[in-house]
């Protein structure tokens, strides 16, 4: 058999069965009704052995609605795709016969490996699915995915040896700024004014932009009683939101200080203008890359929210999902006062994945795979805002997901900040068929609501 990419290429075959093992469904909804992809691997872990074969499969049902019975679908093509390390490896169509179609594989060393099986229709098109109440589609596909001996994966370079001492004189430069908030009132409906107040904030912030997000507070609280829960943004550009709990201060925070509650075309300019592409801007330098900003942002949200009154001085909770999620660590990391984060599928892990032969993380600064070379001094800015120098850091209760076919956020990276987490009390939530949409924090959300609830 023939070596490709560190990754050992078996078979692909129609099987009636596989052994037991993980399986997860998938459904869309596309214009014919539902199509459901029933997604299995042959392994009860989604941890395997270097060397070990695993069978991916899927097996495509369709059904009029959710209350419908289904039924197999035959007849049509399906694109099977064989992935290791994030590298595409091998790609091979099967005609739907009623039963599963597999692919199998293996993987010589500590990696990720996963497939990928795409649905065609009757014209040889794509079928697409409605994912939204804006009518956006995506192509009807289903993966599934391991990794291999990830306990043995390690960080792509060195933590730097400077790095505790360079954020503690970002803390420093912060200090020097002062406190200077300033609260909008948000005209809210009767209801809600009875129940909350909610204020569009600006605070004073080093690094070039303010803090600014929405912040709601029961109506009717105490000094010194509530808990507090900060939320971080994914990647793009857009207004902060207004959360509220009857049971804690909330703060949502705009991940670029930017306006909040503009409208439409305020976003969608500064994405294409000022900034477009920012997660790559001034990556060469670790104090003008973009994240340093950014980050003293997250530093400051958090010292706003323990100034307000209202706190208790004790509970102090920071959430996010993919960039969010990565702002969400750098909280945990640089904030000794967090009591509790939840961090789905961060971006922001193992820049240097890449040097190791994996598929860094978003926002994948430099790549250096397949031989291409990379420059060295973005890969020395850039291990300053890595997940993976900050998790050692990281001693607070501790909630992470990731998708075992997430392409955006790969899970080897996510896996190794898992591992240098300092917390005596943390969890991974895994999905073997979760893309980087589709590892929900259930269980870390369920964690907050005991904690805001007094529990």
């Amino acid at each position: 058999m023939k070596k490709v990419i560190g990754f050992l290429f078996m078979a692909f075959a129609l099987v009636s069965a596989l052994q037991a093992g993980i399986t997860e469904t998938k459904t869309f909804k596309t214009a014919d009704g539902l199509v459901e992809f029933e997604l299995s691997t042959d392994k009860s872990d989604w941890k395997i052995k270097v060397g070990e074969p695993v069978t991916f499969s899927a097996q495509v049902f369709t059904r009029e609605n959710a209350k419908a019975p289904r039924q197999a679908l035959t007849g049509r093509k399906v694109l099977c795709r064989l992935f290791g390390d994030g590298f595409k490896t091998v790609s091979k169509s099967e005609v739907l016969s009623g039963k599963p179609v597999s692919v199998s594989g293996k993987l010589d060393r500590p990696g990720w490996i996963y497939a990928y099986f795409t649905l065609y229709e009757a014209d040889g098109k794509t079928v697409s699915s409605i994912i939204d109440a804006r009518k956006r589609k995506t192509t009807v596909q289903g993966g599934i995915g391991a990794l291999v001996e990830p306990d043995k994966l390690k960080p792509g370079m060195e933590r730097p040896a400077d790095f505790d001492a360079f954020w503690k004189a970002q803390r420093e430069l912060l200090n020097k700024v002062p406190l200077n908030a300033v609260e909008t009132p948000v005209v809210l409906s009767p209801a809600l004014a009875k129940q909350y107040k909610v204020f569009d904030v600006k605070v004073d912030c080093a690094g070039g932009m303010p803090v600014r997000g929405y912040v709601s507070i029961p109506a009717n609280a105490k000094p010194k009683s509530l808990p507090a829960w900060v939320t971080f943004h994914g990647a793009g550009v857009s207004s902060s939101g207004k959360p509220m709990d009857p049971n804690c201060i909330r703060m949502d925070v705009n991940a670029h200080g930017i306006l909040n509650g503009q409208k439409p075309e305020y976003y969608a300019n500064l994405y294409k203008t000022t900034l477009k592409n920012y997660y790559h801007q001034g990556k060469e330098d670790r104090e003008k890359i973009y994240f340093h900003g950014m980050y003293l942002r997250v530093m400051r949200a958090l010292d706003y929210v323990k100034s307000r009154p209202e706190w208790n001085g004790k509970v102090l909770i920071v959430s996010g999902s993919s960039q969010g999620g990565g702002q969400t660590l750098a909280a945990a990391a640089l904030d000794p006062q967090v009591t509790l984060c939840v961090a789905g599928v961060p971006a922001l892990s193992d820049h240097a994945g890449s040097l190791a032969g994996r598929q860094p993380g978003w926002p994948r600064f430099y790549d250096a795979r397949n031989g291409k070379k990379y420059d060295p001094a973005i890969k020395t800015a850039a291990a300053y805002y890595d997940n993976v120098f900050f998790a050692p850091r990281i001693k607070c209760e501790a909630f992470v997901t990731t998708g075992l076919i997430d392409g955006t956020c790969s899970p080897e990276g996510v896996y190794v900040v898992f591992t240098h987490l300092a917390s005596p009390k943390k969890q991974l939530d895994v999905v073997s068929s979760g893309n980087h949409g589709g590892a929900p924090m259930t269980k870390g959300y369920a964690r907050i609501r005991e904690i805001i609830k007094g529990k």
